[in-house]
């Protein structure tokens, strides 16, 4: 997707691009697998007016409002997300799956909070990393029970961008999570 507004007191051009693939592969009943990546790249500009005590010196007017100053406003993020997942069941009554979702996002923005001692600078929560790697065993005793144990990690991770809120509220986190469970089946 392309757009524009070439009006001067707007000044707008936008693109959102996705592409993606994704396969799926099963050689056997033993074995299968699934793996997958997208990528989207969005960005925008534009105008904004705003006020700003910390605002850069000799920006324009806003046109026909007092008291506030207009600037480009450019916003990009690139995503990129992942997938793989296997499953191999080595006898029939054992099965294994491993797999993991990952996620990285880098871009910039204007931030125009007049609190911010950073007003203009070209940053925010726009550069994060997610990691979640799973993996399972499930052992079927009989027809209709079956148990498994999964193991599970969190990982998120985001950049620092020397704004207020860095000092107060880290926004990097990891946790695991194992669940045991049994199923019955009838």
């Amino acid at each position: 997707m392309e757009g524009q507004n070439p009006a001067s007191d707007i000044n707008a051009s936008q693109h959102n691009r996705s592409t993606g693939f994704s396969a799926s592969l099963t050689p056997s009943e033993k074995f299968s697998a699934q793996l997958g990546y997208n990528y989207n790249d969005i960005y925008s500009r534009l105008l904004v007016c705003f006020t700003s005590d910390f605002a850069q010196p000799g920006l324009p007017a806003c046109p026909g409002v007092s008291g506030l100053v207009q600037q480009a406003s450019p916003y990009s993020s690139h995503v990129n997300t992942g997938f793989v997942y296997l499953l191999w069941t080595p006898v029939k009554r054992l099965s294994t799956d491993i797999g993991a979702n990952l996620s990285g996002v880098t871009g910039s923005e204007l931030n125009v909070n007049p609190l911010s001692p950073i007003a203009l600078a070209p940053a925010g929560p726009l550069n994060s990393n997610w990691y979640q790697p799973y993996g399972a065993v499930s052992y079927r005793f009989s027809e209709q029970w079956t148990g498994r144990a999964r193991w599970d990690y969190y990982g998120y991770h985001e950049d620092p961008n020397g704004s207020y809120q860095d000092l107060f509220a880290p926004r990097n986190f990891h946790g695991n999570l194992v669940t045991l469970s049994m199923r019955f089946a009838f």
